[in-house]
């Protein structure tokens, strides 16, 4: 029973991650503070063959926008693991439901394996930008997510915590540096390009790569990274590219 429960909670999860991309697919999508939707566009680009490579990973990245445009439209999502970066995981997981035709039960336990990840990082460091980067926020997610490919494609635990380990390795010392304290640029760009690169880490890992850093030690050294970042690319858009002189001149969309 308490399995069942749990799961049931789990599925209310993804449920909410799906409508959101349904949603910031849509011509409903919420308006923004700094950007226009482009995810429904992508995504209309990728089926009609007008960008260069498309296929699944393109259609990931997509529904990753798409899940941030409504979290920035003050819509419902859900923050797996923060709000700044609730689009990698839908637009891993809905990937799995529409493209991979991964049965919903399975992807279920995916999230699992992606929580267990998570779950390491909640216990020796943390999700908050303003402490370490943006590696513990769109960082963790993707190596949440590149653990959840892992569980579907039938890899073993080890396998799962690895993948998680090396799009870790990839995210090391990244930067929160949102422009105007507005969670849309970078951090748009960044869920979706990491939920494309997630499913990357996980087919490393399974075609036989050998991860040499375990996912303790992992994320000990993410902590320890983040904790070296200047207070300027901790979340205080006083650096990295909140500083550029477009980024400061950007007319809001909305007040």
């Amino acid at each position: 029973m308490e399995k069942y429960l749990l799961n049931a909670e789990m599925d209310r999860r993804l449920k909410v991650m799906e409508n959101a991309v349904r949603l910031g697919l849509s011509d409903k999508c919420p308006s923004m503070m700094l950007l226009h939707p482009t995810a429904g566009k992508i995504m209309e680009a990728e089926n009609s063959g007008r960008v260069a490579v498309g296929g699944m990973h393109t259609r990931a990245a997509a529904r990753a926008i798409a899940a941030m445009q409504v979290n920035s439209g003050q819509g419902i999502v859900c923050a797996a693991p923060t709000a700044g970066s609730s689009g990698v995981m839908p637009g891993i997981l809905v990937t799995m439901l529409e493209d991979m035709k991964i049965d919903r039960e399975n992807v279920l336990k995916a999230m699992w394996a992606a929580g267990a990840v998570g779950l390491t990082l909640a216990d020796r460091g943390t999700f908050a930008a303003e402490v370490c980067g943006c590696q513990v926020e769109v960082g963790a997610a993707a190596a949440m997510g590149a653990a959840a490919v892992v569980e579907v494609a039938g890899g073993s635990a080890r396998q799962c915590s690895d993948a998680g380990a090396i799009m870790l390795h990839n995210t090391m010392g990244l930067v929160c540096d949102l422009v105007q304290y507005i969670v849309e640029v970078p951090c748009h760009s960044r869920n979706g390009a990491f939920a494309a690169q997630a499913f990357v880490c996980a087919d490393m890992i399974l075609g036989g790569y050998v991860n040499s850093i375990g996912i303790n030690g992992t994320v000990d050294a993410v902590v320890s990274c983040g904790k070296m970042l200047r207070e300027e690319l901790r979340c205080t858009s006083r650096g990295g590219i909140a500083a550029a002189p477009e980024a400061c001149l950007m007319k809001r969309c909305r007040c």
